[in-house]
């Protein structure tokens, strides 16, 4: 029953662990995209190149819908001016005419050539319920800063965007993490001593002999005979003489 006991408690403790460091893993992920997303120049967090954005409308329903996390490849000018029709983009554009640009991402449903050698895209969002005409204007290609992949990853986005705040970051992050360094700092101090204490208890050879002629020493004191003159071996007792007949 004892050993059944030991092992549930060391595959929990195993179990612990894992789950531990896959939040520690996942901590550090959020931690390099939000500064990824501070130190980039349009405000989206770029990693390896791909662009990682939360749908904020249901305009390209059912490709994807609002609450998704997207996945976007970040393109150089050459690679914007070559995008072609059916590519889905994202791009800046002042939505609703303050002068501050914004972030949408719809379909290229045609692509103009310039005269100048210039490139740019009429836009349509795939849901054709909100989206009847194409979008009013066109996008040059400068404006353009990535191109939908195909990854998605469903309702996550708003939970991202939350872990995105001062707020978010503060509760789901670092808080748990200082609780966990917390925790594995207790870990080792009770290891540390645990190791110290077994050191301590460990008696050689040597000292077994030591405390053993202490302890004789004392009994002959107790006894009124003083440790030096005893002898070091008992005398054999001498064998009993026989009766006289």
């Amino acid at each position: 029953m004892e050993n059944g006991k030991s092992t549930v408690k060391k595959v929990l403790s195993a179990i612990g662990n894992v789950i531990i460091w896959l939040f520690v893993i996942f901590a550090a992920f959020i931690t390099v995209l939000t500064f990824a997303a501070q130190s980039s120049a349009d405000g989206i967090p770029s990693i390896g190149g791909n662009c990682i954005l939360t749908v904020q409308s249901e305009s390209v329903k059912p490709t994807f819908r609002e609450g998704d996390i997207i996945i976007g490849k970040k393109l150089l000018p050459d690679q914007a001016r070559a995008l072609q029709v059916g590519d889905i983009i994202t791009y800046q554009v002042d939505l609703d005419g303050d002068g501050r640009n914004e972030l949408n991402s719809h379909r290229i449903v045609e692509v103009i050539r310039e005269d100048d050698g210039g490139t740019s895209f009429v836009t349509k969002g795939d849901n054709t319920e909100t989206n009847i005409t194409n979008d009013k204007g066109s996008v040059r290609s400068a404006d353009v800063i990535c191109k939908y992949t195909g990854t998605r990853i469903a309702g996550m986005g708003k939970f991202l965007g939350f872990l995105q705040t001062p707020k978010g970051f503060l509760i789901v992050i670092v808080i748990p993490l200082v609780l966990f360094f917390i925790f594995e700092l207790i870990k080792f101090i009770r290891k540390f001593l645990e190791i110290r204490n077994s050191e301590k208890n460990q008696i050689t050879a040597e000292d077994e002999e030591r405390i053993r002629k202490q302890a004789v020493e004392e009994y002959l004191r107790s006894q009124g005979v003083s440790p030096e003159a005893a002898p070091a071996e008992a005398p054999a007792e001498a064998p009993a003489e026989a009766p006289a007949e």
